[in-house]
């Protein structure tokens, strides 16, 4: 029965995938997206990754979803919503199709011949867990033993602010983003918000211990919000402009003082004592849980944002 479920999940990635690529309506290929990310979820829930199917579930599908639809209402606007055609005999096809091949093949030759493992590293995991502050091992891992990689992640997402506030439009439309006229979305946010809000402590405080953590909670946390937008309640243009920036240097600076402090101690980079391990977990998880939710909401709301007086003066000069 658990192979039928697997294959029948294989299948219906494949099938989604194709569909979302091929289709010739883009809200079709959107919401066949979106669809994708929900299956992924099942399949990472499948290969026993909770942490990773929460994460999908509300970026991948949830977060990433509501960015490309309000991509395609933009498109509306501007006409620009008919893809072109997809010529089989242009060489830009082939050379995509091969790209593609390639990559598939060297990742499966790399899953091939992967070397036989020389150090237990689960082990390793298990044996530093007492010392490392939390008590789930993928908390351990992100925010202890491996933390470059979630203090790079966090520079990533600073990075992708920073380069939408670069492309973003000097002539933005002044009701690009309205609210919803949507009474049943209205009357279901008393009842939405404080859940969505309860749902994202609950992934943080719980992150300690089992499944959660930052990034799941972050992305509730944005969607609460971007509810609130399509339904047309908003915070004011200076607000939001404050709330943008500290969404940018909130988390990342915060990770990087507690990374930097243990230095004073004599201690390397990125390491914690261990009797203030889990409090200082704490507080990184908190303040990314913050920051990545203003810096989700600032991805979805950063092309309507009002434009600067000086940027729109430099512009009628030039």
């Amino acid at each position: 029965m658990n192979e039928l479920i697997d294959w029948t999940l294989v299948l219906s990635l494949w099938s989604v995938a194709l569909i979302s690529i091929m289709s010739r309506s883009i809200f079709r290929a959107v919401v066949f997206f979106i669809l994708l990310g929900i299956l992924l979820s099942l399949a990472w829930i499948r290969l026993d990754a909770p942490d990773i199917a929460i994460a999908e579930a509300a970026i991948g599908a949830g977060i990433t979803g509501v960015l490309l639809l309000d991509t395609l209402g933009h498109l509306k606007k501007t006409g620009n919503l008919h893809p072109g055609r997809i010529h089989l005999h242009h060489p830009r096809f082939w050379l995509a199709v091969s790209a593609a091949l390639a990559l598939m093949g060297v990742l499966f030759w790399a899953v091939w011949q992967q070397p036989d493992m020389q150090v237990a590293l689960h082990q390793q995991v298990a044996q530093a867990m007492p010392n490392s502050g939390v008590e789930h091992p993928i908390t351990a891992i992100l925010l202890n033993f491996r933390s470059y990689d979630t203090l790079l992640e966090i520079g990533v997402l600073v990075l992708a602010i920073l380069v939408g506030l670069t492309l973003k439009s000097t002539h933005p439309e002044p009701d690009s983003l309205p609210g919803l006229p949507n009474s049943l979305l209205h009357a279901s946010l008393a009842l939405f918000i404080p859940a969505m809000l309860i749902t994202s402590a609950y992934l943080l405080w719980a992150g300690a211990d089992r499944p959660g953590g930052a990034f799941q909670a972050g992305a509730v946390l944005a969607a609460a919000f971007i509810l609130l937008q399509l339904a047309g309640i908003r915070l004011s243009a200076h607000l939001s402009h404050q709330l943008m920036k500290l969404g940018l240097v909130l988390g990342f600076s915060v990770f990087l003082a507690v990374a930097t402090s243990a230095m004073i101690g004599g201690r390397p980079f990125l390491t914690y004592p261990d009797s203030a391990a889990g409090l200082l977990i704490l507080v990184i998880e908190l303040t990314l849980t913050l920051s990545i939710g203003l810096i989700l909401l600032s991805l979805f709301t950063l092309a309507n944002a009002p434009v600067n007086p000086l940027d729109r003066d430099s512009s009628h000069e030039q």
